[in-house]
């Protein structure tokens, strides 16, 4: 169960150079590369005039990528601009020459492409104010999971799991039991808010906290990244030690999701402290990682109803998590993986559609994925 129409991220901004990379996004390929003004352009991977990969090619002196093939040139925009072989090589073009290209940002060192041909009706990226306040700092990390999205999603927003897997104790009377919650929603994604009384920290950070003391910790998911990001209090309630992250998750395809993940934090500042402090964080997503990749079915529902059984508070945030879901269905924006694998096993090329095929949508070579039909 995949969806366009969404910003996702592609690769950490380091990472994509002149040369051009080849990253799988949404079952599909792409070639990221950067123009002469150094900003990211993501481009459909599969050259129009003979199906070749295009992340195989170069970037040229005129900031154009071309073909490793028959050396066809495509600006950001994804027109052909140059075709060697013709008498007049920029001007006999055909109409088609041409391939999908999608907008793109960067922010917080990561390459953001909206994967889609709808960017009037995008849900906003998020800002990550730690980034740029010099009272916190920031640990990184990135991982590929044998899992879909949603079930790498799932690990995330459950609570229970807290105490189960994790051996957080959400509360003295019942450790396993949530705190009372409700869920706000936002315009791109919901909220919460939990109180716990876990045991305090080991190590160095056990001098941050004594003694099993109300913990607040606030949780939002946000669509773009498919991202949770958690505010996690450390310290006692009268100081403001915290740790912040943000997981966010990239489908690579229906059973593969590529994980980032963003840690910030705002006490032992010293560069020396920064191992501690991601392996804190990773001893979690490691143990996260292990169950999400065991779950079945490999691939998630075609139809966001999940899980079949619902208890008290243990499922209100993927209750809403899939509700969310299921909107995005109805607006049209989920994959027909059925249809999809039926085009592919007869041999064809299906591409995510641009938003230059809504000004245009005639003379392209390759046919967009089927879509499940949006409500009426």
């Amino acid at each position: 169960m995949l969806f366009a129409n969404v910003w996702y991220i592609a690769e950490w901004s380091e990472n994509v150079s002149d040369a051009p990379v080849k990253v799988k996004m949404l079952g599909r390929e792409f070639v990221l590369f950067r123009d002469l003004d150094g900003k990211a352009v993501c481009l459909s991977n599969t050259c129009c005039h003979r199906g070749a990969s295009l992340a195989q090619g170069k970037r040229q002196d005129d900031g154009t990528l071309s073909c490793v093939f028959h050396g066809w040139r495509f600006n950001a925009g994804g027109q052909c601009t140059n075709i060697p072989s013709q008498l007049n090589p920029a001007a006999d073009i055909p109409a088609s020459a041409k391939i999908d290209s999608y907008p793109t940002q960067e922010k917080h060192g990561l390459v953001w492409v909206f994967l889609g041909d709808q960017p009037e009706k995008a849900h906003p990226l998020f800002d990550m104010p730690e980034d740029t306040d010099p009272a916190w700092r920031r640990v990184t990390f990135s991982d590929t999971w044998k899992a879909n999205v949603h079930w790498a999603k799932m690990v995330d927003l459950d609570q229970v799991h807290l105490h189960i897997v994790h051996g957080i104790p959400l509360n003295e009377d019942n450790p396993s039991r949530p705190s009372a919650h409700s869920v706000e929603w936002l315009d791109n994604g919901f909220r919460t808010h939990l109180v716990s009384r876990p045991p305090p920290p080991s190590g160095e950070w056990a001098k941050l906290r004594q003694g099993r003391t109300e913990v607040n910790s606030h949780l939002t998911f946000y669509l773009p990244g498919f991202t949770l990001y958690g505010r996690i209090q450390i310290g006692t309630p009268d100081t403001s030690f915290t740790n912040v992250f943000y997981s966010m998750s990239t489908p690579i395809d229906e059973e593969n999701t590529k994980m980032y993940l963003i840690a910030f934090r705002n006490f032992m500042l010293e560069p020396d402290k920064d191992k501690d402090h991601l392996q804190r964080n990773l001893r979690n997503v490691y143990q996260d990682k292990a169950i999400a990749e065991a779950h079945l079915p490999k691939r998630a529902p075609d139809i966001p109803e999940w899980p079949v059984i619902n208890v008290d508070r243990e499922d209100l945030l993927m209750q809403t998590y899939w509700q969310f879901m299921r909107e995005l269905r109805g607006k049209g924006w989920q994959i027909d993986r059925l249809a999809l694998d039926a085009c592919e096993r007869n041999g064809e090329v299906r591409v995510l559609p641009s938003p230059a095929r809504q000004a245009d949508p005639a003379h392209w070579v390759y046919r967009p994925v089927p879509f499940v039909a949006a409500e009426a």
